[in-house]
Order: structure tokens, then C-alpha cells, then sequence
């Protein structure tokens, strides 16, 4: 019986060795990538998996053009979106909660971007 339990005792001591091993090579979190040199007004939405870029690049209260960059600093889409908060303030890339890929960006409502500023909404 005192076999058994020295073998228990092994597996056990194993497992934990392991696990230790495994932890210390695992990497948790890899870094956004670096701000753009050509675009740093451009702020960083996403994970370390992925995301993208988001730059307001000229406001006309209450629309604002909005451009959206893949990580390498290419422009992904861009475009007008009319934007009025209740405390009068302008959009920034803060506001921007998501970019679906498809020209529609969150904010607190859906909202497309538009190539020009009289079809913006």
C-alpha cells in the first residue's frame, strides 16, 4: 500500500512540475503595436490578437471623418459620420466602441461611415 502511495505522490509532484514548465513559457500578453509614425493622432482599438487603428481626422460639428487602419498603418475604410453628444462635446477615438469591417462603426448607436458629408447620418 505504501507503494501506491509514493506512486501518487510522483504523479503529483510531476503534474505540478509540468504545469510550472508550461506557465513559464506560455506568453499572457503580447503589446499593441507601436503608435503610427505617419498617423499619431491614430488610437489603438483592439486586443493583442488583433484590432485596428482609429483617427479622427477633421471635424465639422456635428460630422466628423473617421479613418480606420489595419495595424500596419493601411488604410482599411474611411468616411463622414454625424455625431451630436448631449454634452456638446466633438467624437474622438475614445467614443468609437467597435468597427465591423464593413464601413459601420459603434458608438453608443450603429452608425455607417459615408464617402461624403451630405449622406452622412
Amino acid at each position: 500500500m505504501i507503494w501506491l502511495q509514493r506512486l501518487l505522490m510522483s504523479i503529483g509532484v510531476l503534474a505540478l512540475v509540468l504545469l510550472g514548465l508550461v506557465l513559464a513559457k506560455v506568453e499572457f500578453a503580447r503589446t499593441p503595436p507601436l503608435p503610427l509614425a505617419n498617423h499619431p493622432g491614430a488610437q489603438w482599438q483592439g486586443a493583442a490578437d488583433g484590432g485596428y487603428f482609429v483617427e479622427i481626422t477633421r471635424a465639422e460639428p456635428p460630422l466628423f471623418f473617421v479613418q480606420v487602419r489595419h495595424a500596419s498603418g493601411d488604410l482599411w475604410d474611411e468616411g463622414w459620420v454625424r455625431y451630436e453628444d448631449g454634452d456638446g462635446g466633438p467624437l474622438t477615438a475614445d467614443k468609437v466602441l467597435a468597427f465591423d469591417g464593413d464601413a459601420v462603426i459603434y458608438l453608443q448607436q450603429r452608425k455607417v461611415l459615408a464617402s461624403q458629408k451630405s449622406i452622412a447620418r
